[in-house]
């Protein structure tokens, strides 16, 4: 998994299109995509990153290990 970049992004905004966020977080590996225009309004309303950093539980075992 190098080579992702962790946070939100949201992407397919040009008119016609469905809207989709996408958050990623690097310490735990939480992923969740929202799509829709009204979801992901709602979703970067309730600031995903903020939410998640109260229940984030960082891994310890280093990307690309062996499980």
């Amino acid at each position: 998994m190098s080579g992702w970049i962790g946070g939100l992004q949201i992407s397919r905004t040009d008119r016609g299109q469905t809207p989709v966020a996408d958050f990623l977080c690097t310490a735990c590996g939480t992923y969740r995509r929202v799509t829709g225009r009204d979801k992901v309004r709602d979703f970067v309303r309730a600031n995903p990153m903020t939410e998640h950093q109260v229940v984030c539980r960082p891994t310890t075992r280093k990307q690309g290990a062996a499980a």
